[in-house]
């Protein structure tokens, strides 16, 4: 029984997600993504987010979330922070300082040889 009981804890201990799986599950299902972008590298319009210092996206979040906003953009921002734990925001600045690239397929790549693209 004792074996069972070590091995059910030693194979939990291997399905159980890291801090940055996490964070990348919050950045996708949060729809981050959609302003931010795939990988995190941001546009014209948004910042980048991926390899930033955790220390400063951790600040701005937690400003975000309590209402301090500078601008209009930052209004929306705290608009989604509001409702991110502190676990949420850990795991988020863990996710983009510790950043790995997504590897996204090219137009080209596609079975249609990227005729019409």
């Amino acid at each position: 029984m004792r074996y069972i009981i070590i091995s059910l804890l030693f194979m939990s201990t291997l399905w159980s997600e890291t801090s940055y799986e996490r964070g990348e599950y919050l950045y996708f299902s949060k729809a981050c993504s959609s302003c931010h972008g795939p990988s995190a590298e941001g546009s014209m319009s948004y910042p980048k987010l991926a390899h930033k210092k955790f220390a400063y996206l951790q600040k701005k979040l937690l400003h975000f979330r309590t209402g301090k906003v500078d601008s209009v953009s930052q209004q929306m921002m705290a608009q989604f922070a509001e409702k991110l734990s502190d676990e949420d925001i850990k795991n988020l600045c863990t996710f983009f300082s510790q950043h790995k690239e997504n590897m996204t397929e090219d137009v080209s790549d596609d079975y249609l040889g990227g005729v019409g693209s």
